[in-house]
């Protein structure tokens, strides 16, 4: 069991030390939730902000006079020594100084490979809750994490990681996984809303308005299920998924093949539930989201029989079933993901050696040339999955190079960005280990 190992470690005064890259909305919740765990301690934030930084110490008990505001690798060791909590610009740093674990919740794509990429030279164990980044350059990160015998992984509590823990369970005893996914909750003109419309929201919640629109405009979710296939092999069936109207006891008859009834041209693939029926209407009761799905079945006889009797309460249960975790707990969860990387060397999930799924940059609005594209969820692009052969057959413009770069023509609304269609930043971190991942 994990939780009297921690209880060891505090009893020997020798807990876990983990380092936070971004004091947002997400990295705040896994500092809050690390300060309430035995065994475990956050021994340095970095933030842009220091203020900000410095708050989220504050509000879990650290005194003013205890926290330093360092920028120097020698003087943050000493201080982590000596038991103080310490904030920093840098966000470089926590990959020279001794700590078990970075955990990085920035959520810039680029920041996030950088920030990624330095930790894993520095042997730190990586947590990322920054899935734009992962699903950009996920297999090199993974690869530079084995070679480097840390752990590389997707954060637990976050969907991705949640569909991670389902599917190992399920493929553990043998089940066929026919489809993996989340809810959703896209309405009919959702791809096209702004960050003008969560401006109240995101000072409410102390995110930023450009972050909640991607769970609105269906980006994140897109984002969330590349990272899925790229951790587990599974592939979207068209490109951005079917995302059909389905609550919790439609997923078995839905999410299976054509031929018996559902959307599906295979198994093995990723999906999104949505809560909104084709006409516009939104269901709540039974709806999927905020949790995740397996839909499973089996060839062996007796397991269906006794999947059929365990489902009764479901009208013609099988060939296929539904397993459903109606919950993801964000950064309440990820701290476990920390843990197990520094007690047992495992990770929830991660990418394999290659990318299976893209995420596509499309256009938001109608595109005038010189436009500068500002990323998921802001007012130019939104993404969508596809096969990596396909987008790289097609030069599609991966999501994650979609930030600060000028488009060369104009391209209507809904019409997929292609690599010739802008001016790429090529100076970009991103871009250079895209480059090596690429070789």
């Amino acid at each position: 069991m994990t939780f009297p190992k921690l209880l060891q470690r505090e009893k020997e005064g020798r807990p876990i030390k983990v380092a936070v890259v971004g004091a947002g909305m997400m990295g705040a919740g896994v500092i809050n939730q690390i300060s309430r765990m035995p065994g475990i301690r956050v021994c340095l934030i970095a933030d842009l902000v220091i203020d900000k930084a410095r708050k989220v110490f504050e509000d879990n008990r650290v005194p003013r006079q205890s926290i330093q505001a360092l920028n120097h690798p020698d003087a943050i060791q000493d201080a982590i020594r000596q038991g103080q909590s310490v904030v920093t610009e840098d966000a470089e740093l926590p990959a020279q100084v001794d700590v078990d674990a970075v955990v990085e919740a920035t959520g810039s794509p680029d920041a996030g490979a950088r920030v990624a990429y330095c930790a894993i030279l520095g042997r730190k164990h990586t947590i990322m809750l920054n899935v734009e980044a992962d699903v950009m350059v996920g297999p090199v990160l993974a690869s530079m994490a084995r070679s480097a015998g840390v752990v590389y992984t997707l954060a637990s509590g976050d969907q991705p990681g949640a569909i991670c823990e389902m599917y190992d369970w399920a493929k553990t005893l043998g089940l066929e996984v026919v489809a993996a996914g989340r809810g959703t909750q896209l309405g009919p003109s959702a791809r096209h809303v702004t960050p003008d419309a969560f401006v109240d929201a995101a000072k409410r919640l102390g995110g930023n308005a450009q972050m909640l629109c991607s769970f609105h405009d269906g980006t994140k979710s897109q984002v969330e299920m590349a990272a899925v296939s790229n951790a587990l092999g599974l592939v979207p069936d068209k490109r951005g998924m079917h995302e059909p109207f389905a609550c919790v006891e439609d997923l078995p008859g839905v999410f299976r093949r054509k031929e018996l009834g559902g959307v599906l041209s295979r198994n093995g693939v990723v999906e999104l539930a949505n809560s909104f029926r084709p006409d516009g209407f939104e269901v709540k009761e039974g709806m999927v989201n905020p949790g995740v799905f397996l839909v499973v079945t089996s060839d062996h006889p007796g397991i269906q029989g006794l999947l059929k009797h365990l489902f009764r309460r479901i009208e013609k249960a099988g060939p296929n079933y539904g397993l459903f975790r109606p919950y993801h707990l964000t950064a309440v969860e990820t701290p476990y993901s920390v843990v197990r990387a520094c007690l047992y060397g495992e990770a929830t999930g991660a990418a394999g050696d290659r990318l299976l799924t893209e995420v596509v940059a499309v256009a938001k609005k109608d595109l005038k040339q010189g436009e500068l594209l500002d990323g998921g969820g802001g007012y130019t692009v939104y993404g969508l999955v596809e096969r990596a052969e396909v987008a790289k057959k097609e030069r599609l413009l991966p999501l994650g190079f979609a930030y600060k770069i000028p488009v060369l023509r104009d391209i209507p609304r809904d019409a997929p960005i292609t690599q010739e269609d802008v001016r790429m930043d090529t100076e970009s971190f991103l871009y250079k280990l895209r480059a090596l991942k690429d070789s």
